[in-house]
Order: structure tokens, then sequence, then C-alpha cells
């Protein structure tokens, strides 16, 4: 899946985007500088979530009221994605709404969600197909009937790329430490993989650092993480934000992480250095003389190894025949033997 210049999947580098979602509540100056924070943590990108209260609730609830006061204009989200490009960041938008959608696929954001509440909505999924950007579909909350559906219906209806983001929506808000380790489910990564043959992702809704390199030693391509403005914030998702200092460990563990990856055996030159110190080499337990016929104990495997005869050969060596006089303590070579 290529998102932007990069490409996401199986033998690519995971990617690591700040989830900054709500926690501007509509102050465009802190989300500009959630970008700059973004970019200094190594995010590979940063997600928003961006709406009209219009499209989203009837007015008399007070989930109106609430996103009504934290929307964007038109033109600070058109500034809002600009900065985030100018920090090098992918920008990913959950779009909430059509005409957002709409907006910032024309203000060139790099990547859409369908977000996890939308995931049975055909007409946000509708939306974002049409900018034909990739786009991710969240899962979370979603049962396999309801994703069986929304990737049939986006394959359907899409032309770009389309990958799966795993998760959980469990916030559990009391003990502060989001979604608990039984409910994590990271198994599901490689099943959704293989069910749909699409790419996969996982949104971390836990408190801790190492989570993001556990679900990427699962198979994971991306994974989105809370950023908090600063330390001991309180805002939306507070729960499960780390802090600048924190993400950025984070994202450095996350790395190690996918560096020690490797499945093949060869042996770097670092260790054949030390194996040529640790190992060990065939020397002579006592003196021998020409024409000795090695015996059962005559040879013993001591460090250090180097230039020598493997050991695995000592039993092969019994009845040779000595070529000439050695020592005690001689490293045996292949032309002491005749």
């Amino acid at each position: 899946m290529r998102i932007g210049s990069r490409l996401v999947g199986d033998g690519c580098e995971p990617l690591m985007f700040a989830e900054e979602g709500q926690a501007n509540q509509g102050d465009i100056a802190l989300a500009r500088e959630m970008c700059k924070k973004a970019a200094a943590a190594g995010a590979d990108g940063i997600e928003f979530q961006l709406f009209l209260a219009e499209d989203m609730y009837i007015r008399n609830d007070p989930g109106y009221a609430t996103y009504r006061n934290r929307e964007l204009s038109a033109g600070q989200i058109r500034d809002l994605i600009a900065v985030a490009h100018d920090e090098g960041l992918v920008v990913q938008v959950a779009g909430l709404s059509p005409r957002i959608i709409e907006l910032c696929a024309e203000a060139k954001t790099d990547v859409f969600c369908v977000n996890a509440t939308d995931l049975t909505n055909p007409v946000i999924i509708d939306s974002v197909a049409a900018t034909c950007r990739p786009f991710w579909l969240a899962t979370l909350m979603g049962t396999m009937e309801e994703i069986d559906w929304a990737v049939h219906y986006a394959l359907a209806r899409s032309r770009s790329g389309i990958g799966l983001l795993h998760g959980q929506h469990v916030m559990t808000s009391a003990s502060g430490e989001g979604v608990p380790p039984e409910l994590l489910q990271l198994d599901c990564i490689n099943t959704l993989k293989k069910r749909y043959g699409l790419v996969v992702g996982f949104v971390d809704h836990t408190s801790e650092l190492f989570t993001p390199s556990l679900a990427a030693a699962k198979g994971a391509a991306l994974i989105m993480k809370h950023l908090a403005p600063k330390k001991d914030w309180k805002g939306p998702d507070w729960q499960v934000a780390l802090d600048p200092d924190s993400w950025k460990k984070s994202k450095e563990t996350l790395q190690y992480s996918h560096k020690s990856r490797g499945d093949s055996k060869e042996i770097s030159l670092a260790e054949i250095e030390d194996k040529s110190l640790h190992r060990r080499s065939l020397y002579t337990r006592k003196a021998l003389h020409k024409g000795y016929r090695i015996s059962e104990g005559d040879l013993v495997a001591l460090r250090p190894g180097k230039g020598g005869l493997d050991p695995r050969f000592i039993h092969e060596l019994l009845g040779r025949q000595i070529a000439c006089d050695l020592p005690e303590q001689h490293q045996l070579q292949p032309d002491d033997l005749t």
C-alpha cells in the first residue's frame, strides 16, 4: 500500500503516526504546535479527526455543542495540512463529514481513515473512496460480519489502496490505563491479513510505551499512538496519550524492535570475530612423536580456536598418523597428519 512516497506493508519498516485526534479542541495554534511536537518526537505522520457538528449530531444532543466548539474552519484546515507537510509528516485525516473529506482531499491530505464509528456508514466510505486517496478502515468495535461488509463495500468502490486498522475502543478512564492486555487481541492482526489479503495496522489505546513494538512484531504495518501536548495534560483520550518525550521513546523502541527482526542465520563479521576467540580447536594433550597413531584421549578441545581444527572432527582423527614430532598443547593443523 502506497501512502504518498512511502510503502507500507510486509517487508517495509512499520510507520508510527502521532494520533492528535481532537487534542487541539478547536485551538488552531495548538493544532499547529502538535505538528511540530510530532515531528520532533520522530513521528512518520500525524492524524487529525476533523468534522462538522452539523453532519454528526442532532442539534439538541450535548455532543452537538461540544463538536461545534471544536470545529476548525476550512482555511484553518488547509493551513494545518500545509504545516504538517512542512514538518515532513504524512497527513492522515479521519474525516467525520463528507464535506470535510472533500476539503481535505483538495488540500492534499495523503491518506484517510474511516473512523471506527463509521465502519458501517456507506456515506463516509463513499466520500473517502471518491478522493482516490489510500485509506484505512478502522475495525475497532466492529464484528467480523461488519468488517466483512465494510471491506467488500470499500473494495467494490475504491481505486486506491485500502488497509485495515485493528484495535479496541475500550477506554477504561477510571484506571487511566486504557485497553487492558487481555483485550488487545494482537494475533487478530495476522488473522485480518490472512482473511482479506490487505495491509493491517494497529490503533494503540494503551498507555504503555512498548505496545507499538508488540504490535509491529505481530505484523502491524502502521501503529497509531495518541500524542499529548505535554506531560500531565488532560484532554480528549488523555488516558492513553503519551507526552512528547515518552512518545519519542516509544518510537525508538519500535525502531529497535524492527531492526531486531530477521530470519537469516548468516553470521555477521562481528560474530565471526567472537567465534574465533571463544570457540575451541583441537590440541595435543601430550607430546606426540612422528609416526604415532592418534588414540582416545590424545587430543583435547581448548581455546583459542582460531586457526585450528574444529572439535567436531575429534572422533574422525582416531587412528590417523602423526607426520612430525608435536609438543604438548600444540594446536593441531591438517599438515601435522600424514
